[in-house]
């Protein structure tokens, strides 16, 4: 497959299924990045903010504001860390709770959409290796990203001038 075409499949994949997630989230008042957080606290409960940030590859900051607003929504409790006082362990509320079993009947729901017509030793092909892909993505060196923009603008169009 050339990578174009893996790229656009990719993002279009991805594209969807955030303007899934923000659509069934935005029933219950929760935004996509929520979501994502919260269905990953739900099978780890008493994951550290650190350790959620680590496993979804995401920002802290980001995963901070998110949690932060979940917690203020009643979805979530952070506890202190008797050991590391920064680090707060995450668990679900019993508000929480309650949407738990609606996100992962829509998810299955979603899944049944983009799988459809795919048999189960197909399905398990595709995600074993979306999920190598993504691990090797992780590993990747990108500092030579930083050179190879700047030998980018060597090859720059300059602007028409008039």
């Amino acid at each position: 497959m050339e990578l174009l075409t893996l790229a656009r499949n990719v993002g279009i994949l991805h594209r969807q299924t955030q303007t899934y997630i923000a659509a069934i989230g935005s029933t219950l008042d929760i935004s996509f990045s929520e979501c994502i957080l919260l269905m990953n606290i739900y099978g780890n409960e008493g994951i550290t903010q650190e350790e959620l940030s680590a496993l979804l590859f995401i920002d802290k900051a980001a995963t901070a504001r998110s949690l932060q607003s979940l917690e203020k929504k009643g979805v979530i409790r952070r506890e202190t860390k008797n050991e590391d006082r920064r680090a707060k362990k995450l668990f679900v509320t019993d508000k929480g709770t309650e949407f738990q079993a609606y996100f992962f009947n829509r998810l299955e729901a979603w899944e049944k959409v983009t799988t459809g017509g795919m048999d189960e030793e197909a399905k398990d092909q595709v995600f074993k290796g979306l999920k190598r892909m993504a691990e090797q993505s992780m590993r990747a060196d990108l500092s030579d990203c930083q050179q190879s923009k700047e030998e980018g603008h060597k090859y720059a169009i300059e602007p028409e001038t008039e």
